[in-house]
């Protein structure tokens, strides 16, 4: 129990001892039971002694409620106090429950200390479930990754963002020379399905740690399977850090962005195989950039880049011996990649470095769901790419007959 928590605990006990009659008894014993020894430093043991430390906490707030009640008005102003303590904890153990993947992944990333990461997590965790049911519109996501990532540039005039690719503070716009916040893996997969596959109760796709601030062309790119994100380096490393590959080759001779004030471009070539750039410690979950890269193995193999598997690292680059756990649910992983396109699975060593299995006796069930779901989704996902890119290549034909007739 961190001191702050021990303070409130102490102050409130020694209250209700001085004002209600035989309520020390009923809370002494419960008291000690609380942990008072200084916290483990591994997010997963950490994690193990929060629960067991919340469910003394409980139940010590729970005895006090009753006492509190059956002391009737004399202590009725005790009430509001024991019920919020008792709130907030039931809170904080609930999204220790739903959440753990994504907060001891959080964890293991930060490179600040445990305790100090744990509140951070939390944090996250209880700002996305407050939205559980609305919706969060793109604005409130970008500010939110922007903040995440120290994206906006201070002092500015116009606001200008950080791209993580080209290491340049743009503007914010829709056009192709502007800054887009992209969702690493799309809001349209948020789904109950999805959340099995991660191991959760939720999704979670609107935390600001599934997201990148890139270039339009980039961001385009990205989500078209023309560029992939894996790592640099290994994945146990504080903070992790990942590179860009450029799978479609024809891209490499041209230009991904261009100055509007000075005209200078950025060539392709330029930023392959180069790193992400960044303002702070702050890194995106690996899960949705590990699934991102599932995608984009998936689109690049529909699509018959030449070469494009030579180009990516081996999939045993995805593995984290010291922080075990694996991101998605492998059974799943199988399944979605046999039933889009030609059938060929994701590399083994790919589903074996990131991928978990369990043995909970509801998972062939919801596997069986999954793999209806997921598949189209993804399905859908790709075809829409496929649509577009026609519709573009169809318009710059239209351009090129009008140039010709003039």
């Amino acid at each position: 129990m961190d001191p702050s928590r021990l303070s409130t605990l102490s102050s409130l006990t020694d209250e209700l001892e001085k004002n209600i009659p035989d309520i020390s008894p009923k809370l002494s014993p419960l008291s000690s039971e609380i942990s008072q020894e200084p916290a483990p430093q591994s997010a997963g043991a950490f994690l193990r002694w929060r629960l067991e430390s919340l469910d003394h906490e409980i139940q010590y707030f729970e005895v006090a409620e009753l006492a509190v009640v059956e002391a009737g008005k004399e202590a009725d102003r005790f009430l509001s106090r024991v019920q919020n303590e008792l709130s907030t904890l039931e809170a904080e153990k609930l999204l220790l429950l739903e959440q753990s993947r994504f907060i001891a992944e959080g964890m293991e990333d930060a490179t600040k200390a445990v305790s100090d990461a744990y509140i951070e997590e939390l944090e996250y965790a209880s700002a996305h479930a407050s939205r559980n049911g609305a919706e969060v519109t793109r604005k409130v996501f970008k500010n939110k990754v922007a903040v995440y990532l120290n994206s906006v540039k201070p002092n500015s005039m116009h606001k200008l963002y950080y791209c993580n690719v080209l290491g340049k503070y743009l503007a914010s716009s829709e056009e192709s020379l502007g800054i887009k916040c992209a969702p690493i893996v799309p809001f349209s997969f948020e789904t109950t399905q999805l959340a099995y596959m991660f191991g959760t109760e939720e999704a979670a796709l609107r935390s600001p740690r599934n997201g990148l601030m890139l270039a339009s062309p980039i961001e385009e790119a990205l989500d078209n399977g023309e560029i992939a994100i894996v790592p640099c380096g290994s994945l146990d490393d504080n903070p992790t850090e990942w590179k860009v590959i450029v799978l479609h080759t024809v891209l490499l001779d041209k230009p991904c962005w261009e100055d509007p004030s000075t005209g200078e471009k950025t060539m392709w070539n330029a930023i392959h195989d180069k790193p992400l750039v960044w303002q702070n410690s702050n890194r995106p979950a690996r899960r949705y950039l590990y699934l991102r890269y599932a995608l984009t193995w998936l689109a690049a193999r529909l699509k018959g880049y030449p070469d494009w598997e030579k180009k990516l690292p081996s999939g045993t680059a995805w593995a984290t011996p010291d922080k075990p756990g694996g991101y998605l649910r492998s059974s799943v992983l199988r399944v979605l990649a046999s039933k889009i396109g030609d059938k060929a699975p994701l590399p083994e060593d790919f589903i074996a470095a990131g991928g978990f299995d369990d043995l909970d006796s509801e998972t062939k069930v919801k596997d069986q769901a999954s793999a209806i779901v997921l598949p189209c989704l993804v399905r859908d996902h790709l075809e829409a790419k496929k649509t577009k890119a026609a519709a573009e290549e169809e318009e710059d034909d239209d351009d090129t007959d009008e140039e010709e007739e003039e």
